[in-house]
């Protein structure tokens, strides 16, 4: 299901597995960092009641605009809106494995949050269907258990 579509962003949700995948368009390779801020805002202005467990991010069409400090704005301000107090897993696919540094673990709303870098799409997903939880066809975003905990 896509939850957010726009010239140069795209979120698509895989309900089954509770899955938020961003990735970027064609056109998002002409506009400038600014442009990265206002999409991932954009989106966030929206009321989204689907909870991420897990998150993908496709940086390959706007790497060149990505910086440590791009990187660090969405961890401080962008993931704690998007992943629901349960997400145990996120993932950025890029290009070059060396554009940028993240911790394995990132805390996020008191939970910790495994993350990794990818260069390969099949290693990304293979890696975020390792244990995934699945959901039960004909329940609600709201009735799932996880199996996954916080730590605070």
């Amino acid at each position: 299901m896509i939850l957010y579509t726009s010239k140069f962003l795209k979120v698509n949700y895989l309900e089954l597995q509770y899955l938020m995948h961003f990735y970027w368009t064609d056109f998002a390779s002409h506009m400038d960092e600014d442009g990265i801020y206002h999409e991932f805002l954009n989106f966030l202005s929206r009321r989204i009641y689907k909870r991420a467990n897990q998150i993908y991010i496709d940086w390959r069409k706007v790497e060149h605009l990505i910086s440590q400090e791009t990187i660090d704005w969405f961890l401080q301000y962008i993931l704690p809106k998007i992943a629901s107090h349960k997400a145990y897993r996120m993932a950025f696919l890029i290009k070059q494995s060396d554009l940028i540094s993240l911790q394995n673990t990132i805390k996020v709303n008191n939970c910790k949050i495994e993350a990794r870098i990818f260069t390969d799409a099949e290693q990304l997903m293979q890696w975020l269907m390792e244990g995934a939880e699945r959901k039960q066809p004909g329940t609600d975003d709201h009735d799932h258990d996880h199996n996954h905990s916080c730590h605070t």
